[in-house]
């Protein structure tokens, strides 16, 4: 009796297993979907060329007259002056040997040099060579241009004297085996400051035989050194002795313009 109990408890067992493996078979399996069809790829339109706008030279506004030889001398020598003389100053004292603390100095002689070359050309686009001579520089849209050129225009003589210097240095090093590197770098260093001073010159020379009174950074500004009016101050007093400086730049006949010396030479 214990054999057929087995059995009939393992049919029993094999039973459901039987019914569930039925169930799983009969479910109907689902069909797989369609798959959807292929958007027909858009046809790509072809770009048409951008029509090139032509570009207008750029040229001085005629109410402006070109600055004279008089005006751009003085006003290189008044910006110089007031820009470096306080530095040169202080390495000729330096080179005598004597020793001190150059600190005080030195910032005594650098608050000229951002004064005359940023902060007065940040805030009225003119140096103290301008007003004095009653200058000012203007675009082709009659409009000041940016302040950095100023700033770049003015860096000519510190550029130069910076390479001079190095060229000295470097070349009395180069006797002595122990500094010979050095003194080469220097000459390296030289000779690469020295090339924007002779960039612009070479530009300078190079318009000028064609007719344009621009020096490298006029041509890449775009913009004319020509002669200014008296501008209204108000009731600013800075702004007025500024002003005032041309009327004693005038009397000196250094306000003139372009056109003035050439009656001068025609007269003569």
């Amino acid at each position: 009796m214990g054999l057929l109990e087995k059995a009939g408890k393992k049919k029993e067992d094999e039973a459901p297993k039987a019914t569930k493996a039925k169930k799983a078979a009969a479910k109907p399996v689902k069909a797989a979907k369609a798959a959807k069809a292929a958007k027909p790829a858009k046809e790509k339109k072809a770009k048409q060329p951008r029509e090139r706008k032509e570009r207008s030279p750029r040229v001085m506004p005629d109410e402006f007259q070109l600055a004279g030889r008089a005006s751009k001398g003085a006003r290189r020598l008044v910006d110089f002056i007031i820009s470096y003389a306080g530095i040169i100053a202080l390495i000729a004292f330096t080179a005598t040997g004597a020793f001190f603390d150059p600190t005080l100095l030195l910032l005594a002689a650098v608050i000229p040099l951002l004064l005359n070359m940023i902060i007065l050309p940040m805030k009225t686009n003119r140096t103290v060579g301008m007003f004095l001579t009653r200058s000012r520089f203007v675009n082709s849209k009659g409009n000041h241009p940016h302040w950095t050129h100023l700033f770049l225009s003015n860096l000519t003589g510190l550029l130069i004297m910076i390479g001079l210097a190095l060229l000295a240095m470097g070349s009395g090093s180069l006797s002595d085996p122990n500094t010979k590197k050095q003194g080469t770098q220097m000459l390296v260093f030289a000779g690469v400051i020295l090339l924007v001073p002779l960039a612009d010159y070479v530009v300078t020379k190079l318009r000028k035989a064609n007719g344009q009174s621009q020096n490298m950074y006029d041509a890449m500004y775009g913009c004319w050194y020509v002669v200014a009016e008296r501008a209204e101050t108000g009731e600013n007093r800075w702004m007025s002795r500024l002003e005032s400086l041309g009327d004693w730049g005038e009397k000196k006949g250094w306000s003139g313009s372009a056109e003035d010396d050439e009656d001068a030479e025609n007269n003569d």
